[in-house]
């Protein structure tokens, strides 16, 4: 026996039986009650909300024996024609495929004709913004002035491609996308009505991945039902829609808040280990901020979908931890990066810096961040039982004064090393890691020329070059207007630069050994060997192959 899916199985035969469109069904039910029924409607929404369901719908309550009627009873010979798609009065035509000005003659020529089992032609034009602009001034005046007994409904994803005196002539209703809730009740029903076993974790995730399409969400159900060999749970439908785990996000995030690095390297691992799709990680990821963000400031949702309670509570333990301003924070770095995602090879590399950029920026912990009058404070006296606590580790130096007079190369690298404070205050530890090549502080990579309104930088990873250029050039140059009391425009450049192109043995003052050298700042010793190990274990290799 040929099985039918279920989009095609349950799609709805009444007006009471479309899902979210109540504004259209209502009036559309009041209009054909009333004997006010339009001659040419157009149907605008996203794509399986239901146009073309109500489109047959309209048709079958004109045509219907009982009627006309609002309630078409689906039991006389032309409603179950119209329902098979074999009434030769109701004409669904595909405008992408018949498009041309020729189709819409032909169309003008058969519509004269009365109808010849049914009641009134009913004309349904499926994607009709793909008509090109002949056909669609050829369409006008039948549209304007259409035979009595024929009715148009033109349907489309993209109404505002469609001439405005085609607009101009029609009734138009608007389908919106279908609430998740209403998308669970129905395919509750169907699960109910097919002896499905399914919980509504995983109806929820269902629905959700519809993207407010009932149709999509029936054909997710169908895979899922057709993957899962007994009860359906929300591990069968994350495997079949390859979307990330509730708990493996949680896990992420928690880290991230934590500021702990070492486990989103390990989770970063795991993900490239098991296949993931980092683009796809990353996109959930970026949701799951999102769901955050909205905890953080009282906007959550009624529904939370895939989530016990409690997890719904550790979301707002890590909404209250983080804080909205670096929720915020977090969710535009991770939408830049899956744009950037797309064009590199080394995207488990760049997963790893934007985790660790957005775990490095959680505040300083408490010893280091006192006040001055707070380590001044004599503090209170240990238990005997207790050892004393060891003393408080002295705050970094300040950077160096902005040199006086002409700026020079030799000036710049004396503070070179006072760039990675500047930083590191500002929460962007990793971009000295990449402005440095991933090499160690000793061995600094350090700017090959300067003016008075550039400074050149040469890059050998290629990586490291595109992502200073292209993203955070701005935050390099406010970090050197500070340090150099004025501000200069970064030039970056890809690979060695003759020495003859940058600058000559005369421009460059010997350098006093007798001179101290500028202090070496206390680095974040976690966040620096965490970033300088991963970067140079790439270092001199354009390209990550994962085996």
């Amino acid at each position: 026996m040929t099985y039918i899916p279920f989009a095609l199985k349950y799609r709805p035969q009444t007006f009471e039986e479309i899902i979210g469109q109540q504004h259209v069904s209502q009036t559309l039910m009041n209009a054909v009650a009333q004997e006010r029924v339009a001659r040419g409607y157009i149907f605008a929404g996203p794509r399986g909300t239901g146009k073309t369901s109500t489109a047959r719908i309209l048709a079958k309550a004109l045509n219907c024996e009982q009627g006309p009627t609002a309630h078409p009873c689906g039991e006389c010979s032309i409603c179950r024609a119209i329902q098979e798609s074999r009434c030769m009065d109701v004409k669904e035509i595909d405008a992408a495929s018949n498009r041309g000005i020729d189709d819409i003659r032909d169309l003008r020529e058969k519509i004269q004709y009365g109808p010849g089992e049914a009641r009134y032609k009913v004309y349904i034009l499926d994607e009709a913004h793909m008509l090109t602009d002949p056909a669609s001034n050829a369409l006008l005046k039948t549209l304007e002035e259409p035979p009595s007994h024929s009715f148009f409904i033109l349907a489309t994803t993209e109404p505002h491609k469609m001439l405005p005196t085609i607009l101009s002539r029609c009734q138009r209703f608007d389908f919106r996308a279908i609430p998740v809730g209403l998308m669970v009740d129905a395919l509750r029903k169907i699960a109910e009505a097919e002896n499905i076993q399914i919980d509504d974790t995983a109806l929820a995730a269902i629905a959700q991945a519809a993207d407010g399409a009932m149709r999509n969400a029936e054909s997710i159900f169908d895979q899922v039902v057709a993957y899962s060999e007994g009860p359906v749970d929300i591990t069968a439908v994350n495997t079949v829609l390859g979307v990330t785990e509730a708990e493996l996000l949680a896990q992420v995030a928690g880290l991230i808040a934590a500021g702990e690095m070492p486990g989103l390297f390990a989770a970063v691992d795991d993900l490239v280990a098991s296949g993931k799709d980092l683009a796809q990680f990353l996109l959930d990821l970026t949701v799951y901020f999102r769901d955050l963000l909205r905890l953080s400031i009282g906007a959550e949702s009624e529904q939370w979908l895939q989530l016990s309670e409690g997890g719904q509570e550790q979301m707002r333990q890590q909404a209250q931890q983080l804080g909205s301003a670096r929720i915020l924070q977090i969710i535009h770095s991770l939408a830049e990066t899956q744009q950037e995602l797309r064009t590199t090879s080394q995207q488990a590399l760049l997963v790893e810096l934007i985790l660790t950029e957005a775990a490095e920026s959680q505040p300083v912990a408490a010893p280091a961040s006192a006040t001055p009058a707070q380590k001044a404070a004599p503090a209170p006296p240990a238990k005997a039982e207790k050892p004393a606590p060891p003393p408080a580790k002295e705050p970094p130096p300040p950077p160096a004064a902005p040199p006086e007079g002409p700026l020079t190369l030799q000036a710049v690298r004396e503070r070179w090393l006072q760039l990675a404070y500047e930083l590191k205050r500002s929460g962007h530890m990793s971009v000295w890691a990449m402005i440095n090549d991933g090499k160690s502080d000793e061995d600094l990579n350090y700017p090959t020329a300067v003016n008075d309104n550039r400074l050149v930088i040469d890059f050998q990873n290629e990586f490291h070059y595109n992502r200073i250029k292209d993203t955070y050039r701005d935050i390099v140059e406010e970090a050197l207007a500070k340090l150099l009391g004025k501000r200069l425009k970064l030039e970056c450049r890809r690979g060695a630069v003759e020495q003859a192109e940058v600058t000559s043995e005369a421009q460059r003052p010997p350098v006093d050994d007798s001179a101290p050298p500028a202090p070496t700042p206390p680095t974040n010793d976690v966040v620096q060997q965490v970033i300088d190990q991963t970067l140079q274990l790439f270092e001199g290799s354009e390209e990550i192959t994962e085996g």
